[in-house]
């Protein structure tokens, strides 16, 4: 009789080898594996990663009908994408917050998704679990855009089952002098793997959230567009109308907007249909006043180098 083929989740580690991220990281998936799943990490520091160049190869690719490829060839990114987007499995996220948001690490390899997006468009359809660690060595006034932050990558692919910010460790190993932080690493771990066990149509956030946050990534952080009772997520591009109940903030979100986030397949396509029509007029009918106008800017500057 052939073996049923187990789940699997994979950690994506961003921050110091054996430092609180990973540490973290390896208490969920520990967790998780109690429940019979399969898990695999990979530590992005040990790894080749370099940020995107903004050359936009790989839209004008698209936007011509041929395969979008990353310009960049001689890094680990295209490989770590091609593992935590497109295969089958769960997705755990674990990040460090230096300065306000998720570090450079994690953003290199966000930055370069859009390629492997491109050429897998059905992931979009968010068939699949994740859950979001984040980390943060001061108090959480320095922290406030992390899970923001990785949120912006995984709402792209996933359904979020839940996620944690931790604070006050800025030492390496610090989280292990906290056993709530490893007790909630762990109780994430068992959600992401419950939810991987799930049809998809069954799978809700079970992670934290207060009054005002929002009903698609779950933080609280808000925009103020202009009118005081308007807000909008910046990450899902929800709206709603904010109010206060009695002490409590609270806000009534729109209904279609929640079914239709701005990651939503749906979105990114009119989003995407928009951008190869800008790249079609730019490379056909502006090319040429845009090669005259540029002429000064090239030539102008005192460039510097060590």
């Amino acid at each position: 009789m052939a073996q049923t083929k187990k789940k699997k989740i994979i950690g994506l580690s961003c921050g110091r080898v054996n430092g609180n991220c990973e540490i973290l990281l390896k208490e969920a998936l520990m967790a998780a594996e109690e429940l019979g799943v399969q898990s695999e990490i990979i530590r992005a520091m040990e790894l080749r990663v370099k940020p995107c160049k903004g050359c936009e190869a790989c839209t004008i690719a698209l936007g011509r009908g041929k395969e979008p490829r990353c310009a960049i060839t001689d890094d680990d990114v295209p490989w770590i994408l091609d593992k935590i987007l497109v295969e089958d499995c769960a997705l755990i996220v674990s990040a460090p917050v230096y300065h306000l948001r998720a570090n450079s690490y994690f953003e290199a390899i966000h930055e370069r998704m859009l390629p492997t997006m491109f050429r897998h468009p059905e992931i979009t359809e968010k068939r699949r679990v994740g859950g979001i660690i984040c980390v943060g060595g001061g108090e959480p006034e320095w922290t406030p855009l992390g899970l923001t932050s990785i949120n912006i990558f995984v709402q792209h692919t996933r359904k979020l089952v839940d996620q944690m910010q931790v604070n006050f460790v800025p030492r390496p190993g610090a989280v292990l002098m906290e056993g709530k932080y490893l007790k909630r690493a762990g109780q994430l771990g068992q959600n992401v793997a419950k939810a991987l066990m799930m049809p998809m149509e069954k799978v809700k956030y079970v992670g934290d959230e207060t009054e005002a946050s929002c009903p698609v990534c779950h933080c609280n952080v808000l925009k103020v567009p202009g009118n005081l009772s308007e807000v909008y997520c910046p990450v899902c591009w929800v709206r709603g109308t904010i109010y206060a109940d009695e002490n409590k903030l609270k806000v009534k979100w729109d209904e279609d907007d929640i079914q239709n986030p701005r990651f939503s397949t749906k979105f990114i396509g009119k989003h995407l249909d928009l951008v190869i029509e800008l790249h079609k007029k730019f490379f056909t009918e502006d090319q040429d006043k845009v090669k005259e106008l540029i002429k000064k800017y090239i030539a102008y500057g005192k460039i510097i180098k060590p």
